[in-house]
Parts: C-alpha cells; sequence; structure tokens
C-alpha cells in the first residue's frame, strides 16, 4: 500500500481484508482520536482506553474477512468498540454504569458475532499458549510489556536489565508467538500481539 495516498475508510477496510498491515495502521491512526475520545467519555479512565482500543483493534483483525461487506465502516467500528467497552464493564463488575449509555446506540445487530467471538477466543487461546510456551525471561518481559504497559526503558529498570537486552529478548518473544500463530493459520500483526 502506498503510504502517501489517503484512502476512505472504505477502502482501508477492503485492503485489510486482504491482509494489508499498512491499511491497518492508517485505519488505526486515522480513527485513533475519535475511539479515545469516545471511550475515554464512557470510561474515565486511559488504561481502559488503552485495554479496550487494543482489543477492538484486535476482534477487527480476526474478522477482517468480513469487513469488504460493510457498508458503514466507522458505525460498525463504534459498535464493535461498544461491545468491547461492554465486555471491559462486565469483566470488572461495572456493567451498570455503561448499559444506559450504550443502549440507545447500535441496536442493529448485523455482525455475526457467535462466529467472531469463537474466533477471538481461538486466537486468545493459542496467544495464551504460545506465550506458556516462551522461556521464563521471555515470558516475564513480554507480559511486563504487554500486560502491564511497560516501556522497553521501564522493564529495564525494573528488571535491572540493559534496555537492548530486553529489546532484543521481546522481539524474540514477538516472533516466536507469530510463528505459532501462523503456523495454526491465525495471522495478526505483530502490535496487536
Amino acid at each position: 500500500m502506498a503510504h502517501h495516498h489517503s484512502y476512505t475508510e472504505k477502502e482501508l477496510f477492503n485492503l485489510i481484508a486482504t491482509g494489508d498491515e499498512a491499511a491497518f495502521r492508517q485505519l488505526y491512526a486515522t480513527l485513533k482520536p475519535v475511539l479515545f475520545g469516545y471511550i475515554f467519555k464512557l470510561t474515565k479512565s486511559q488504561e481502559a482506553v488503552r485495554e479496550i482500543v487494543q482489543e477492538s483493534m484486535f476482534r477487527l483483525w480476526i474478522s477482517r474477512s468480513k469487513l469488504p461487506e460493510i457498508e458503514h465502516p466507522r458505525a460498525w467500528l463504534l459498535k464493535l468498540v461498544s461491545n468491547e467497552c461492554l465486555r471491559y464493564f462486565r469483566k470488572n463488575g461495572l456493567e451498570k454504569r455503561l448499559i444506559g449509555a450504550l443502549q440507545q446506540q447500535y441496536t442493529d445487530d448485523s455482525t455475526d458475532d457467535t462466529e467472531m467471538e469463537l474466533s477471538y477466543r481461538e486466537t486468545r487461546r493459542l496467544i495464551e499458549s504460545a506465550v506458556a510456551a516462551l522461556s521464563p525471561r521471555q515470558r516475564e518481559i513480554f507480559r511486563l510489556s504487554r500486560n502491564n504497559g511497560l516501556r522497553i526503558p521501564e522493564i529495564a529498570t525494573q528488571l535491572g536489565l540493559s534496555e537492548n537486552y530486553v529489546k532484543k529478548t521481546l522481539i524474540l518473544a514477538l516472533h516466536t508467538i507469530r510463528r505459532r500463530l501462523t503456523k495454526a493459520g491465525k495471522y495478526l500483526p505483530m502490535f496487536l500481539i
């Protein structure tokens, strides 16, 4: 994909459906302010915003084969994000706070949520299995990065390691996880793992 071209959201959805990671990053960059603002209004938490956006983009990627059928990409993505917000609030026992905010929005359920949910769970299970198979040091660095949201310098400081070592170990862990996912027929952009 040419990086200088500005695509419509519909065009980006069509490109993402073919596995175009550059289109995926462009869609993310284009919609990030909208998504962050929308989610923050509901959650009042930067941590929740990061988690919900990550999970939403993950779900978008695993259901990318359906994207060409979607006529209104932004509305579809906001519905996806709304559903992810609801999951987040349920997981944290806060769903009553969110239900009122979402009841009047996105009542049309045009996606096959069951199929997407099964694919999502299977991919999550594969990632967890791949993480469990990493060396203890790779697993620790991966979890500090992905689960705790720490950056390489913070991980290095916390573990008393060089930043270079942490970076190399994290890259190796990500490549190992990606290889296992690819073997299982699941393909994810690196920043979603």
